[in-house]
């Protein structure tokens, strides 16, 4: 129920809705196996318990993961950049136009915009299908020595707690939010630091 101009809710229409409606898929099924939902500005994103992802509402910035920056009223299933669906997901989180997705090894992955790096890929490009996160090569060791146990994404920045209890953090830094001594916009994940 709620606001729905851009499709958020997943019913395959635009029309705002005071009572719950279903969300269905394009042939007008219901979406089923769902064991994890995260919601955020203007889309919604569905994890299935097969570790397969779907998402709808505003795609601008090509945050539902399809390839595209199509809105969608319906449910679509996030794909690799060759078109092969996405998979072993554990985790999502959405930020700001951007969506974050833990995978069952340990690894994260994210779509959508990046003009802050907070996809944490080591660009500011924007990305329409999932990218692996991925440490600058001086830190690269430490951020792939241990598994990703959480994630969040804010409005532009990204954070990352690790299985040996770090935190890492990635995109926007202004006022210092990545917590690693800086102001310094970061597109790799950084190490937070007590100081």
């Amino acid at each position: 129920a709620g606001y729905n101009y851009y499709g958020q809710l997943g019913d395959g229409t635009t029309t705002q809705r005071t009572n719950p409606v279903q969300v269905t898929n394009g042939d007008g099924s219901g979406l089923s196996g769902v064991i994890g939902i995260f919601a955020r500005n203007e889309n919604t994103v569905f994890l299935e318990s097969n570790g397969t992802v779907w998402a709808t509402g505003s795609n601008g910035s090509g945050q539902l993961g399809d390839g595209t920056t199509t809105n969608r009223s319906n449910p679509v299933q996030v794909t690799n950049a060759d078109g092969s669906v996405f998979s072993g997901v554990v985790g999502i989180s959405s930020g700001g136009n951007y969506t974050v997705y833990l995978k069952s090894d340990g690894q994260t992955w994210a779509a959508g915009n990046n003009d802050k790096g907070q996809l944490g890929d080591g660009t500011l490009t924007q990305r329409n299908n999932p990218v692996q996160v991925v440490a600058p090569t001086s830190s690269a060791e430490a951020f792939g020595k241990t598994y990703l146990k959480a994630i969040s994404a804010g409005q532009n920045h990204t954070v990352y707690l690790k299985s040996d209890g770090t935190v890492w953090a990635a995109g926007n830094n202004g006022n210092g939010r990545l917590g690693d001594g800086t102001t310094t916009n970061r597109s790799n994940p950084v190490q937070v630091t007590n100081g």
